[in-house]
């Protein structure tokens, strides 16, 4: 009987593991990354180091503008409270951020010497601009027979982001219109020759459009053809070699949630 007992406890004893387990936490702070961040991440543009092997940019952007730069804004992911970009400039009598100016110019350049007009209309907004712009929005759609101010507030936030959720409040994204359609912000502008040129040229000066005609329902958002949003030149052009303008699943904010995965896996802020 007293072997039987002490041939359990041996068998006991070697099932037991000598080391202890690693802490729950340590399992969930090393979170993978979604299979589209890995995919960016093996991007020869990626990620440039610095001597001291630290992240100098993302994608081309400086390391420490990237996460503004490249952060997914929409209705249900408000900006920072208070957030302003740092570093505006005047271009055409709108304001936008200094780091997508040359890029800008260059593209407005490019597509005059092809005889095509890029006019921008709208750039940066103040919190309180684009407050304005939505409450505009609401007592127009009131205006048009909305049953009350929620069907009117519903109606317009698919055109016009309530304050805090608009890429116009980075100081990245811009309002093109043409004299084609007499300088109007409208759905026609696609079938213009800038609309075109802009589908066609806009990801080689670093701007994608984030509201496509099929996305409505990853966005929140109706098309607007208008808007385009510089995230700079390198992940443009992963993008538009993804031909993400007419990919069934991807679009523009996929691509810039999976960068914000490879900066929180990098460590920066």
């Amino acid at each position: 009987m007293l072997a039987s007992v002490l041939a359990l406890a041996l068998l006991v004893a070697s099932l037991v593991p000598t080391d202890p387990p690693s802490p729950l936490t340590e399992a969930v702070s090393s979170r993978p990354l979604s299979s589209l961040a890995l995919r960016l991440q093996r991007e020869p543009a990626a990620i440039a180091r610095d001597e001291a092997r630290r992240p100098a940019s993302i994608f081309g952007l400086p390391a420490a503008d990237a996460r503004m730069l490249l952060i997914a804004v929409d209705r249900q992911r408000p900006l920072p409270d208070g957030y302003t970009p740092p570093d505006l400039v005047w271009v055409g009598g709108r304001q936008v951020r200094s780091l997508m100016r040359a890029d800008l110019l260059a593209m407005i350049a490019s597509a005059s010497a092809e005889r095509v007009e890029l006019a921008p209309i709208s750039a940066y907004r103040s919190p309180d601009q684009q407050e304005l712009a939505f409450e505009s929005a609401v007592w127009g759609a009131m205006a048009r027979g909305a049953t009350d101010r929620t069907e009117a507030e519903n109606r317009s936030a698919r055109y016009v982001a309530p304050p805090g959720r608009s890429q116009h409040q980075l100081g990245t994204a811009v309002d093109f219109s043409t004299w084609e359609i007499n300088y109007a912000i409208q759905p026609a502008f696609a079938e213009t020759g800038a609309g075109t040129w802009l589908a066609q040229h806009g990801w080689e000066f670093g701007f994608v459009l984030p509201y496509p005609s099929n996305g409505e329902e990853r966005t929140g958002y109706a098309y607007e053809p208008w808007h385009w949003r510089w995230i700079g030149r390198e992940l443009a052009a992963v993008m538009q070699r993804d031909a993400y303008l007419g990919h069934p699943t991807l679009i523009a904010d996929d691509y810039l949630r999976a960068a914000e995965e490879i900066l929180t896996a990098e460590g920066l802020p």
